[in-house]
This record gives C-alpha cells, structure tokens and sequence, in this order.
C-alpha cells in the first residue's frame, strides 16, 4: 500500500482531483443536504398536533416526540458535535420517557 505523496491525487474522468478537494466537495454537499433534511423534518413536525405528537400505538410504543427526540440526539451526537463543534448535550435516557413534549 502507498502512503506517500502520489496517494494524495486521484483520477477522475476529468482528471486528478485532490483528495483534499473531493473530500472538501464532498463535506460540502452532504452538510447541505443535512439541513436540508433537517428544514423539511421540522416543516413536517410543526404541522402536526401536539395529540398527534405525543400518540402512541400501545404503552410499549414510542411517540413520534419519542422518535424525532431519538433521531434528533443521535444526529446532534454524531454530526453536529463532529462538523459544527458543538457540545454534546444528549441525554439519551430522557429521549424515550413517556409524554415526552417537543
């Protein structure tokens, strides 16, 4: 395996890209796809009710707060502490207590 100064390029279609540049672009479109996704999972959220949020099938079942506050602490555990440098605040426990309110 190289590990020297020719394993820094590689070639595209195109042409040699840095590796620098192809991970810079690509750290780029995924952040933006991310608040993208972030945008229009909030846009959905707000439009339903605080009944509907808190809904469950059964006792043993999960609320949509319940699972949107779980997704929402692995996201900001993974990606934002990673890419934003923010404080990992998550309480992992308190994402499934029952009546959960978002």
């Amino acid at each position: 395996m190289v590990f020297g100064m020719e394993a820094i390029n590689i070639q595209t279609i195109q042409g040699d890209v840095s590796l620098l540049d192809s991970t810079s672009l690509l750290i780029d479109f995924l952040l933006k796809k991310y608040k993208s996704e972030k945008k229009q999972t909030l846009q959905v959220i707000e439009q339903l009710s605080d009944e509907d949020i808190v809904w469950a099938p059964t006792p043993e079942s999960n609320s949509i707060a319940n699972l949107a506050a779980h997704i929402w602490g692995t996201v900001h555990q993974r990606v934002e502490t990673a890419f934003f440098n923010v404080p990992d605040t998550r309480d992992r426990d308190k994402e499934f207590d029952r009546g959960l309110q978002l």
